[in-house]
């Protein structure tokens, strides 16, 4: 954890990384013994070990618990909340009006649907490759999911958006920035305007991520950010909800679980609008508590240096591997400014079962990585068999995560971590290759 804290001390503004580092170098060059072989592995680290809360959110959150103050409307007044006073930061943050926190990143698009008035049977536009989290909170919802297509990127693609709109009348987007993945938004913005939509972005995976100089979460009527322990804000689990919508932020604080005026321990709320309401929202239990919001305070403050980290690390790695044949790096728009704590590759020349034995091989060398299109992965539309849509073929989207692999960044990582990585990936595929 110090190490860490201290590294993010150190970093400021992002550079340009200069590599002096051939690809040659490290990928394909199969020097040693594989694991499988008997040898010995070269990865002493845990590429997916989660963010260390900083010393400064564990004392806070210590002290709520010692003094027995975990709900968020236990404190008397706003001022005293810890969960009110960190939305009102993040709202800060994020240049919005509104902020209200929740148990998950689930509860608030949950939320966000109910809000926006959607109804048993409606169609709700989203993407075919996200986590199934996203469709099941539309089936909670009682809507149907209408899943668009994806981009060679992993981005939702703007055409099939309009297509899809056209065909089913649907009137409410949710669309997820999977993986940190960003469409033209432009493009996505058009789709919006042309057909009306309600617009709700998915940002668990977008936290520091712009869109031509904007921060993702402002574009729609509503943004959701989870803070489980692999996003840029990490306390094991919780959501956020963002909007500069009055009536929105009402009826979300409402939803969450409000009640018998409790609102007026929040920040920016109308008095009269609230009282209206009050009784005609049905509540939930879907508040975040006060320890969360503890943990998550100080790290407002640490995202950009997390994000110079991930950045170096990302275009490192980049560097290093894109070269590789079996290696394709699709690269994103440049209107995209990423958060870069993941990294996505498509195996390319490799069956099936030669894609499966990188996994497993990696996997042995100590490097975990997934494929999205194989053995029941949760980010596979077609394992998500309450969603009828799952019967379409969606030819494009196949093609795209089928040997899409994926590879945590987590921002302890050292460069000579990456460098090691990278040996690793070219040594295992030197060894499936020579096969």
């Amino acid at each position: 954890m110090e190490a860490l804290e201290k590294c993010l001390m150190l970093v400021a503004t992002p550079i340009k990384l200069i590599i002096k580092i051939k690809v040659g170098d490290l990928m394909g060059q199969n020097s040693r013994r594989l694991v499988v072989d008997g040898g010995q592995p070269i990865i002493d680290f845990d590429n997916k070990a989660f963010k260390p809360i900083p010393q400064s959110g564990i004392d806070l959150a210590v002290k709520a618990m010692s003094a027995g103050v975990m709900y968020r409307y236990q404190p008397k007044n706003k001022e005293l909340s810890i969960t009110a006073k960190f939305e009102q930061s993040f709202s800060k943050y994020m240049g919005v009006k509104h902020t209200i926190g929740t148990n998950s990143c689930g509860s608030a698009m949950f939320i966000a649907l109910n809000i926006v008035g959607v109804k048993p049977g409606d169609k709700i536009l989203t993407n075919a490759f996200t986590f199934h989290a996203v469709p099941s909170v539309i089936e909670h919802a009682k809507a149907v999911p209408v899943l668009v297509e994806s981009n060679r990127e992993w981005a939702m693609s703007p055409e099939d958006l309009d297509k899809k709109a056209t065909e089913t009348g649907a009137k409410v987007l949710l669309m997820s920035y999977m993986r940190g993945h960003v469409p033209d938004i432009d493009a996505v913005m058009e789709v919006v305007k042309k057909h009306d939509l309600i617009f709700i972005e998915d940002c668990a995976h977008a936290y520091e991520t712009l869109w031509d100089g904007k921060l993702l979460g402002t574009f729609g009527q509503i943004g959701c950010f989870s803070t489980q322990s692999s996003k840029g804000l990490s306390a094991g689990e919780g959501g956020l909800f963002i909007t500069d919508n009055d009536e929105y932020a009402a009826k979300a604080v409402l939803y969450a679980g409000s009640y018998e005026r409790l609102w007026t321990k929040h920040f920016d709320l109308d008095e009269e609008r609230m009282d209206r309401l009050q009784n005609l929202i049905p509540g939930y239990s879907m508040r975040m508590q006060e320890v969360t919001a503890a943990m998550l305070t100080p790290q407002i403050e640490r995202l950009p240096k997390i994000k110079k980290i991930h950045v170096e690390n990302w275009e490192l790695l980049h560097s290093l591997i894109h070269g590789h044949d079996n290696i394709e790096i699709p690269m994103p728009l440049p209107q995209v400014d990423s958060f870069c704590d993941t990294m996505q590759f498509h195996l390319a020349g490799l069956s099936r079962e030669k894609a499966d034995q990188f996994i497993d091989l990696m996997k042995m060398e100590g490097v975990p990585m997934q494929i999205f299109g194989a053995k029941r992965n949760a980010r596979d539309y077609r394992q998500w068999e309450y969603v009828e849509a799952h019967k379409e073929e969606l030819g494009e989207t196949i093609a795209n995560i089928e040997f899409a692999c994926d590879l945590s960044l987590q921002p302890h990582l050292t460069q000579d971590n990456i460098r090691v990585m990278a040996q690793v990936i070219g040594e295992v595929l030197a060894y499936i290759n020579a096969q």
